[in-house]
């Protein structure tokens, strides 16, 4: 049965400046969560997107490191990795404007395929409007210091790798977060003092708005956007516990996503829910699929039955994926993010199915009006 109602498009960025606010801390988290901030959460996930990316290129001796594990990893390493374990103090040792100097994220491999060079690659996570200054101050000092330390460590090179000559490869990283999918990290909803409801998201749009539409090495830009919602929306919650109470029914592995089952049929049974969908899809846009990918998290990516759904109970989840170290007390660890971050793209592709039999098609953000260079 047809719908009568055209596909339209909805952009996964609603443009800088359109429900945009400051970056800081993450609201509605849970209790004892309250001081996790954004560029956790941001950082986090590029994380976990980019770890299978680099292992996938360097499998053998190579590591992915968060700026949380950088600075508390242990350095009395020995043979090959000891030169992970001097690259880490040696950081910890560099101070500058008051703080300690470590990579956002930093992909390194002792021994790349085809006896390559030893390879170093940087990523820092910030937001748009600090572009210029992380790219400068950043990007460019932080690989400057990787060449000094490397020139320092020679000797230690040549003996941890039995080699008589090598050469490193340190720079910024060709990575980008370009599935559609990967560029939205939404955040947990929440209620302000007089009631009214948020969704809000992380939209790494902005990181192809420079040098459009390729971006820079190195530099993952990112913005906090914020929407209003229906208070009301019940129709959401009843979607999720058909979501699970199908998954629970078909013993679907936690990570795949089902046959999509909202579909035309199904809402033209529910005519009231299908009409409030359909009015939540035009008005909210991108924001109604933060909404649902945020909900349906603890469905598809089974993190439920973790002691905390979307927090740092996950930190011995994500070890697995290759973040060792726990969070400390009270702070959301690399490890917990990144566990998040494998998770999402399952919960964002449902999503997107279900905004698809609503008659809604995500597309790219097409190039901003005034793209920086």
């Amino acid at each position: 049965m047809a719908s009568g109602l055209d596909t339209q498009q909805i952009t996964i960025c609603p443009g800088e400046g359109n429900f945009t606010r400051g970056a800081g801390r993450v609201r509605g988290t849970a209790k004892g969560e309250e001081n996790t901030m954004e560029w956790q959460w941001a950082q986090g996930a590029m994380f976990g997107y980019f770890y299978p990316d680099f292992k996938g290129r360097y499998p053998e001796a190579s590591f992915v490191l968060a700026e949380n594990e950088y600075t508390r990893l242990l350095t009395n390493l020995t043979g090959p990795d000891r030169l992970l374990g001097r690259l880490v103090k040696e950081f910890r040792r560099d101070y500058k404007a008051g703080g300690q100097l470590r990579p956002d994220i930093l992909g390194f491999c002792a021994r790349p395929p085809q006896a390559g060079p030893i390879v170093l690659e940087l990523l820092e996570v910030s937001t748009a409007n600090q572009a210029v200054p992380t790219l400068r101050d950043d990007i460019g000092y932080k690989l400057n210091k990787f060449e000094q330390i490397i020139r320092r460590l020679d000797p230690d090179i040549k003996e941890g790798f039995s080699l008589t000559s090598y050469s490193v490869q340190a720079g910024a990283s060709k990575w980008r977060p370009i599935p559609m999918y990967q560029r939205i990290v939404p955040l947990p909803p929440y209620t302000d003092e007089q009631g009214n409801k948020y969704v809000e998201w992380i939209c790494f749009q902005p990181t192809f708005n420079r040098n459009w539409p390729y971006g820079i090495d190195g530099l993952l830009l990112y913005e906090i956007h914020r929407m209003p919602y229906n208070s009301d929306l019940a129709v959401v919650r009843k979607l999720i516990d058909e979501e699970k109470r199908r998954r629970a029914a078909a013993r679907t592995p936690y990570g795949v996503t089902l046959t999509p089952w909202l579909n035309e049929e199904y809402l033209n049974r529910m005519p009231r829910d299908r009409d409030a969908l359909r009015l939540a899809a035009a008005v909210m846009g991108v924001g109604l699929l933060a909404l649902l990918a945020i909900e349906l998290l603890p469905v598809v990516a089974g993190l439920e039955l973790g002691a905390a759904a979307v927090g740092t109970g996950l930190a011995e989840a994500g070890a697995g994926a290759g973040a060792g170290v726990a969070a400390e007390a009270g702070e959301v660890g690399a490890a917990a993010l990144a566990a998040r971050a494998s998770a999402m793209p399952t919960a964002l592709e449902t999503a997107g199915k279900w905004l698809s039999a609503l008659g809604r098609r995500l597309v790219l953000s097409p190039k901003p009006a005034l793209a920086p260079g």
